[in-house]
């Protein structure tokens, strides 16, 4: 009997475990804009998903202009903004599919800007260096299978220094955590991390230049070339040796 009451339970907790609606791919689109804010899209795939509500933390503050672009009938996305990080509560109807796809966006200030010193503290980034940074905090008990921010900037700005990338690579792991690219002629970056369980971090940190370099290059190259056309003359110009 006592075997049987313990099986029982096994297979009750069993149950329980696996009726729970769980976050497949987790993908956010921060397309940056000349004054600072964003216009944010994100795009959530679930999997045995579970009548009831799961609430979906965003790694974004204040958020405004909340769009849907993307749910099954009956879903309902209901954003509750906050200070620090700003949640989406999800109500998936009864007969849901198991597998579900959802897109939502909404704007964001104050992603790209001068970091914030406390009075009289210097900040340390040169005067035309801007920072980003993005915190996300699983803090539901959904787990999360891969995590991934993209960021697009303005095309006057570029990437100087990637000054945070966590957590740390783990063992098996080959990609960096944050890697620099290129889309649509708009540098960015794109932060990734999988497995994420309750109360597990992501962030990164970019510092942010005026994109004047290559004019300044150019400026350079003039000059050496008009020294060197000056130094050795009576070798380029005809007739004059």
């Amino acid at each position: 009997m006592r075997r049987l009451l313990v099986f029982l339970m096994l297979v009750l907790v069993c149950s329980s475990a696996s009726a729970v609606t769980t976050i497949r791919n987790y993908v956010t689109r921060v397309d940056v804009v000349t004054d600072g804010s964003a216009r944010v899209t994100v795009n959530v795939q679930l999997a045995g998903s579970q009548p009831g509500r799961i609430t979906l933390p965003i790694g974004f503050g204040a958020m405004d202009n909340f769009q849907i672009k993307d749910a099954p009938r009956g879903v309902v996305l209901k954003p509750i903004p906050a200070k620090e990080q700003s949640i989406v509560e999800i109500e998936l109807p009864d007969a849901i599919a198991d597998e579900v796809r959802l897109s939502f966006s909404f704007g964001a200030p104050d992603v790209l800007g001068r970091p914030k010193s406390a009075p009289g503290e210097r900040s340390k980034l040169p005067a035309d260096t801007s920072l980003l940074r993005h915190s996300f905090v699983n803090t539901q008990e959904t787990p999360i299978g891969t995590y991934q921010v993209d960021v697009r900037l303005p095309d006057d700005v570029r990437v100087h220094k990637i000054g945070e990338q966590l957590p740390k690579l783990r063992r098996a792991e080959v990609l960096p955590r944050v890697r620099l690219d290129r889309v649509d002629g708009h540098q960015g970056a794109v932060l990734q991390l999988t497995n994420l369980k309750q109360g597990d971090r992501t962030s990164m940190s970019l510092d942010v230049t005026t994109n004047n370099l290559s004019l300044t290059w150019l400026l350079v190259g003039l000059v050496l070339s008009a020294g060197y056309l000056f130094a050795f003359r009576d070798l380029v110009i005809p007739g004059k040796r």
